[in-house]
């Protein structure tokens, strides 16, 4: 029987196609890739069962969180379902390619936000000759419409490159910088089984009529020893100044050391909401 897992398409040339690869691979499920158009639709589409997992991009190392992920699993997680079951980090590297590759000018140069910021140096440098910089759903799609359209460049990876058989317009990557890597998380119906080297990931609603909230909250999880590995403020769409934190700490929902501090926080009377947990999953990224 198989296995449908989303990721940011359109095709197989996106760096989301490479992470759902890297973490099937070896795997027993017979995995049928499903391509959509952004991650909210992804988290939809495993929110309805559409597909069994989905592939979303969550943190760079360069560039931070990925905001749109964070909110569309936020919606989703809420309405339909869906937890964080997995994660996998991919390296990245952005090449600058055209059908023509080196010696043209580019009008245009396109990619998703997330590969103009990580490559900032490289795109600024031709914003100032006058290309327009637009910003697209995927690299992938960015790859395509330079396969269509001469004028256009973008950039994507080396697999955008082969598979819409475009030519490089500068010979290395252009990356700002050489280590970039970018973690996914890999979305499911339940968090996952614990393996003792765990993650679980939190959201916050804090209340503002009390100081030190933030702190108290941190400090439930200190006192027991138990890290703090991310904490991230989301903005609550209609609700200017507001934010729902996200908070990624070490162990799994299930550790008796956890639940404690969820107990002691509950206890505290600082969230308009009690602490939401989005999943449990392995831990591939703390040494």
């Amino acid at each position: 029987m198989s296995t449908k897992v989303g990721y940011l398409g359109p095709d197989g040339a996106t760096f989301g196609h490479q992470a759902l690869q890297n973490f099937f691979q070896g795997r027993p499920e017979n995995v049928v890739s499903v391509p959509y158009k952004t991650h909210n639709d992804i988290c939809y589409a495993v929110g309805t069962k559409e597909v069994a997992y989905g592939v979303v991009a969550i943190e760079n190392v360069i560039v931070g969180v990925v905001a749109e992920t964070i909110r569309a699993i936020e919606v989703h997680d809420a309405h339909l379902g869906v937890k964080i079951w997995g994660e996998v980090t991919v390296p990245i590297r952005f090449f600058c390619m055209s059908r023509d590759g080196v010696g043209t000018s580019p009008e245009r140069l396109l990619s998703h936000t997330a590969g103009v910021q990580q490559c900032e140096k490289f795109v600024s440098g031709l914003r100032s000759k006058g290309v327009k910089v637009e910003n697209s759903n995927s690299t992938g799609e960015a790859a395509a419409e330079a396969h269509n359209d001469p004028r256009v460049a973008a950039l994507a990876s080396e697999a955008a490159l082969k598979l819409y058989d475009l030519k490089l317009v500068y010979p290395d990557s252009v990356t700002d910088h050489k280590n970039s890597e970018t973690r996914f998380w890999i979305l499911g119906k339940e968090h996952a089984d614990p393996t003792g080297k765990d993650k679980t990931c939190f959201l916050v609603n804090l209340t503002q009529d009390q100081s030190g909230v933030l702190c108290k909250t941190l400090d439930v999880f200190a006192k027991r020893g138990i890290s703090v590995l991310l904490v991230y403020p989301n903005p609550i769409l209609g609700k200017k100044w507001e934010y729902t934190f996200v908070i990624e700490v070490r162990g799994h929902v299930t550790d008796p050391t956890l639940n404690e501090a969820w107990e002691e926080f509950r206890s505290l009377g600082i969230s308009l909401h009690p602490m939401h947990c989005l999943g449990s999953y392995p831990d591939v990224t703390s040494k």
